[in-house]
């Protein structure tokens, strides 16, 4: 379980679910640099109809732009799957596209959430599927790429919805800022211990959720097949990217450098400083449970130095990516490409190849059908 399902009676959205991604849509676009590109390219007699292609992997993989490279093939823009991503303010903490990547290829669902508020995968999926349907009918296929799994799939497939209730959940935030999450984790452990292996003991959010479901549901919430099996909505081809080791963990540490050098410090800061210390400490929901923003937190008040910082940032990301890798692992028709010594380009061709015989595929099979 990388992240329990909130949604339902127990969901803290804050807004209606329809006003907020059609303002979000809004909002994406007014955020696009000047002289953005817009969608009208027709898709290429060489491009797939009506497939969906979900891009997957860890961070550092190198997802962003072989998307880009991916999307100016197919005429279509990225539909981000990253549930940091949501957040506006961010644009370093997040490492969301850069401006010259943003005016190359139109990016959806990026920076149009409010940073104090948590969004989940059953809300993120309700502003994805429309994007994604119009995308499909209109341009023959739909993009959608980044690093959380649960969002991707609960845009491209009908999603089961964590039990939830509030009352619990209440229980549990005040057992957390009383014993602390890694008691609720131990918690977790012994009542669902795949659940627990998934989700990150100092993300107290996360903790609370996922025991939180497990407690409500009277079962192991981790044990649900829907996310293995999906029923999707449309033929899908899910690629997953991957990379050696050692040359990951190099990205990674040089990734959390440059966000720490590069502005993310100022971005925590302007917030802490526009919210208050109370209403911003790190492990709450939205942005407060980013990697990098509970060691900038700790940067900010003198506990850690920039390089400190950094070098716990990259050992966040290392454990996440691992996770990333392992959702991977389970999602049994994922097609998985080894990005080393390849350019963008190159694996970008490689995932159109692909979609082509996929939709070919579907194509014989549905002949046959009839």
């Amino acid at each position: 379980m990388s992240e329990a399902v909130a949604g339902g009676a127990g969901s803290e959205a804050a807004v209606d679910r329809a006003t907020g991604c059609a303002a979000s849509a809004a909002s994406a676009a007014a955020a696009q640099p000047a002289g953005a590109p817009e969608r009208g390219h027709p898709v290429s007699d060489a491009a797939p109809a009506s497939v969906v292609i979900g891009l997957l992997g860890p961070t550092a993989v190198g997802k962003t732009a072989v998307a880009a490279a991916l999307a100016r093939s197919l005429g279509v823009r990225v539909i981000s799957c990253d549930s940091m991503q949501v957040y506006r303010g961010f644009t370093v903490l997040t490492n969301q596209p850069s401006p010259e990547v943003m005016c190359r290829v139109e990016h959806a669902l990026v920076g149009f959430v409010d940073p104090v508020r948590s969004f989940s995968a059953v809300e993120y999926g309700d502003c994805a599927r429309p994007l994604i349907a119009a995308d499909a009918e209109q341009k023959g296929a739909a993009l959608i790429a980044g690093g959380t799994g649960l969002y991707l799939r609960a845009a491209v497939a009908p999603l089961a919805v964590a039990p939830g209730d509030p009352e619990v959940r209440t229980r549990l935030e005040a057992r957390a800022a009383a014993e602390g999450g890694a008691a609720l984790h131990a918690e977790l452990a012994g009542l669902d211990p795949r659940a627990a292996e998934t989700v990150d003991p100092r993300n107290t959010r996360r903790v609370v959720r996922a025991l939180e479901a497990v407690l409500v549901g009277g079962k192991e919430w981790s044990g649900r097949d829907d996310l293995w099996n999906p029923q999707y909505d449309r033929p899908t081809l899910v690629v997953g990217l991957t990379l050696e080791r050692g040359a990951l963990r190099a990205r990674i540490g040089s990734r959390s450098g440059r966000m720490v050098q590069e502005g993310a410090v100022d971005e925590v800061r302007r917030f802490r400083e526009e919210h208050g210390r109370e209403a911003t400490a790190p492990g709450g929901p939205g942005i407060r449970s980013a990697i990098g923003y509970r060691e900038i937190w700790r940067h900010l008040d003198g506990e850690l130095t920039r390089e400190e910082a950094s070098e716990q940032i990259a050992g966040a990301t290392r454990r996440y990516a691992r996770r990333q890798l392992t959702w991977l692992r389970k999602l049994k028709d994922a097609v998985i490409i080894d990005v080393q010594d390849r350019d963008p380009e190159q694996i970008a061709d490689e995932i159109l190849d692909l979609a082509l015989a996929k939709r070919t595929a579907e194509e014989s099979r549905h002949h046959e059908a009839g």
